[in-house]
């Protein structure tokens, strides 16, 4: 079969991500393929090892397959990761779209989709170390709902991976600082609290537009600022509910040992469907939607569409492979 690359959807420091449909099967939903050179590829295959062992948690989004190509774009060799597509952007695009505000049913029902994968993250060992609402993204149902999944693990902690501490290394830190935990932004510990704190911090940008910290001076080249930044407190909105205001204390908790885990807070009463609240800006009903899930979701068996391929076979496919093309069809890639 031919997926085709049709238009590129945006640029990271990494490379490039582009939209591919394929040309042969217009049944099959579209795909994301995400592109970094091979010799600046160390984060993407960091990505596609620790997505392949978080398959099938229905809030982390989709890995179908990697692959090697050439790119004029990115001017050589690039290392491909083909991902689910989420037509709906990211969390944050739907933030601006709506108002800067969503109504705190709808809050109360994403943060419980977030909450779920990253409580898959944290039973396999892992850290996501950026969790934000740019790196989650919608994916738009059929009911006229959204489903949310978390991406982007580049810059995820792997069990084992040891963290530095040495006089060298302190104040260093992984992750986007305003969504930072305190012990993680000052003194670099990386742990499982840092994800349940910036999932504070997401609440409260789903419900107010504007970030729960805000930076003091320049918040990023010394300690005085750090230690300035780090001793605020998030902002918790007045207008939320008893029950949220208590939920986000449970994250905000500036020892990382007494935070509440995914765990706990999936059972926190601000969470459980019976609790949801009406929004008199929304008539939606709160309901679980697990049971309805985006396309890739609904292919079984797991959806393999290749593994790495090597130049060897640019002269053309062998049986059973398919092939990758740029929209004009000058370059080829060739995946298992």
């Amino acid at each position: 079969m031919h997926w085709v690359k049709v238009k590129v959807l945006g640029k990271g420091s990494f490379g490039l991500v582009t939209l591919a449909v394929n040309s042969e099967d217009p049944r099959l939903p579209s795909i994301a393929v995400k592109s970094s050179r091979l010799e600046n590829s160390y984060m993407l295959k960091k990505e596609k090892r620790i997505l392949d062992h978080l398959y099938g948690s229905p809030h982390i989004l989709t890995f179908l397959a990697d692959t090697a190509s050439f790119s004029e774009q990115l001017g050589g060799w690039v290392y491909d990761l083909l991902l689910e597509y989420a037509p709906g952007g990211t969390l944050s695009d739907l933030i601006k779209n709506r108002g800067g505000r969503l109504p705190e049913c709808e809050v109360q029902e994403y943060t419980r989709m977030i909450l779920k994968g990253l409580c898959a993250v944290h039973q396999k060992g892992y850290v996501h170390c950026d969790l934000k609402p740019d790196n989650i993204l919608v994916l738009p149902l059929k009911d006229g709902t959204n489903y949310l999944k978390i991406a982007d693990f580049g810059l995820a902690k792997e069990p084992g991976e040891e963290m530095q501490y040495g006089d060298s290394f302190r104040f260093k830190f992984r992750g986007t600082p305003l969504y930072m935990s305190p012990e993680s932004f000052l003194f670099g510990e990386i742990e499982w609290g840092l994800d349940i704190w910036s999932l504070g911090c997401v609440v409260v940008e789903m419900l107010t537009g504007k970030h729960a910290m805000e930076w003091v001076g320049d918040g990023r080249r010394n300690l005085e600022s750090r230690c300035a930044f780090v001793m605020q407190q998030p902002y918790i909105p007045e207008y939320m509910s008893d029950l949220g205001k208590d939920f986000l204390t449970r994250c905000f908790a500036r020892n990382p040992r007494e935070r509440w885990t995914t765990g706990m807070l999936l059972n926190h009463p601000y969470l459980l469907p019976e609790m949801s609240l009406m929004s008199a800006t929304s008539s939606m009903q709160v309901q679980p939607k697990e049971s309805r899930l985006p396309p890739w979701d609904l292919l079984v068996p797991r959806p393999r569409l290749c593994s790495f391929a090597s130049s060897e076979f640019m002269d053309g496919p062998p049986p059973g492979w398919f092939s990758l093309f740029e929209e004009d069809h000058k370059q080829q890639w060739v995946v298992q």
